[in-house]
């Protein structure tokens, strides 16, 4: 059996991430766990780690009601609610071992993505509202961004693997201050044996020029899901360069899958 798909729900963007999520669930059949951090001492502190609808009707009504509306759709049995006490953060970095997937919310500022985003065991989605920028020529399309790491070919598989199941087409976008021709030829070498292996989706590729984050941030109007590599480098390499994957993640107008290298192989 595939590992599940694990939602932060609660919280500021959270019923956003269980909308994602349930829908994700819904098209690959997978089991969803339902993650919810309380405050210690609140009632949802008194209940047991994974209660039924029943048992957070009382404390939690509206947190009641989507867990009830999630297991009609997709079963009994492939829904779980799991309750954890402590800091959002720390609780959901650790649920998401064993977990194919984690899909959380914005936030309110960001802090709870930048350190799940750091500490995850697996690919995470950060699902924010629908943004105002205007579609890109790149709408509809599975963006992932593209340069020469091994992060990079990790956010490839992911990519390809998704828009795959959805039946999208993938926009594979290279940021590089190289001269067109070299840009354009690395570009082709390195989508080669996705395009490869998944012969049914139409792929573009385009090379942009600009800081990375800009360029990725700026052509995501509209897109189905920017995927982006991290290459999870220590603070003085983040702070040389910038840090691209949480730039994105907290300021794109679409979702956005952050893989870490450690996952390559969970697609």
């Amino acid at each position: 059996m595939r590992p599940s798909i694990a939602a932060g729900v609660g919280g500021a963007g959270g019923w956003r991430a269980l909308t994602w999520a349930t829908d994700l669930a819904a098209h690959t059949g997978e089991q969803l766990i339902l993650l919810h951090v309380c405050v210690p001492g609140s009632p949802l502190d008194r209940l047991i780690s994974d209660p039924t609808a029943a048992d957070v009707e009382v404390a939690d009504p509206a947190l009641a009601r989507a867990f009830t509306s999630v297991r009609a759709r997709l079963g009994r049995d492939r829904v779980i609610l799991k309750i954890r006490t402590g800091v959002p953060s720390e609780r959901l970095a650790d649920a998401s071992a064993g977990t194919r997937l984690l899909v959380i919310g914005d936030g309110e500022g960001g802090r709870t993505v930048r350190r799940v985003v750091r500490q995850a065991h697996c690919p995470v989605v950060v699902v924010r509202p629908a943004g105002r920028a205007a579609p890109t020529t790149f709408a509809g399309h599975v963006m992932v961004g593209v340069d020469d790491s091994p992060a990079s070919r990790a956010a490839l598989e992911m990519a390809y693997a998704y828009a795959a199941q959805h039946r999208l087409p993938v926009a594979a976008l290279h940021v590089s201050d190289r001269s067109p021709g070299e840009s354009t030829g690395f570009l082709a070498d390195a989508v080669a044996p996705w395009t490869r292996a998944y012969p049914l989706v139409p792929t573009r590729c385009s090379v942009l020029a600009g800081p990375v984050g800009d360029e990725l941030i700026r052509a995501a109007g509209g897109a189905r899901l920017l995927v982006i590599g991290d290459k999870r480098r220590g603070a003085i390499g983040r702070a040389r360069t910038g840090d691209v994957p949480l730039t994105v993640a907290t300021e794109a107008s679409c979702p956005v899958a952050v893989v870490p290298l450690a996952q390559r192989d969970a697609w």
